[in-house]
């Protein structure tokens, strides 16, 4: 797919928001920390007003916690799951969720100062949130100097298992494979 065509009828003006500002300010501060060039901020919105809420920052801390799944847009997702008692972050119950809010529902839109890479892509997929905004792209983040190469891994993705380059992948299925999701099916478990 052509570079042009992967953004097409996406891009928007930032102009005074200040949501993807404060994840590029994430993000430098992060690089100042000794920290990868990331940062990201959840914005939970009451969905009756349209109110803010509250907000969640975080920033890349794969080199301070020696965590390779220390991404800014994982570790701010894992904060505000952890602070509101949910683990879907698009329809926020008032009844159930740990902290205040006026309606009965509300949701999360999450700020990324880069597009995020597919790990990312696939916990904000899980949390369920709705809305992703996302300022530099996969390609900037691979440039010359800077050399951050998510676009290998999202190509990579695209591969069958027997073509893909990251590593070489095998499947077994012993006797046992399937235990689990048959007990699934049989107890009372919390769908997600």
């Amino acid at each position: 797919m052509r570079r042009n065509d992967l953004y097409a009828g996406i891009t928007r003006p930032a102009g005074d928001d200040p949501w993807i500002r404060m994840a590029c300010d994430e993000a430098v501060a992060s690089v100042r920390a000794g920290g990868g060039p990331f940062g990201a901020v959840l914005v939970q919105i009451d969905d009756d007003s349209g109110a803010t809420l509250r907000h969640w920052r975080d920033r890349n801390h794969v080199v301070q916690w020696t965590d390779p799944t220390a991404h800014a847009e994982v570790c701010v997702i894992r904060q505000a799951a952890r602070d509101l008692g949910v683990f879907h972050l698009h329809r926020i119950e008032q009844a159930t969720a740990r902290m205040p809010q006026p309606g009965p529902t509300s949701h999360c839109i999450l700020y990324a100062s880069t597009e995020p890479c597919p790990m990312c892509y696939g916990a904000i997929a899980w949390a369920r949130i709705p809305h992703l905004v996302f300022a530099a792209s996969r390609h900037d983040a691979a440039a010359e100097g800077v050399g951050f190469a998510d676009a290998d891994l999202h190509d990579d993705m695209a591969r069958p298992y027997r073509d893909r380059a990251a590593m070489t992948v095998h499947r077994m299925r012993p006797g046992n494979a399937l235990d689990a999701f048959d007990l699934w099916r049989r107890v009372e478990t919390v769908p997600y």
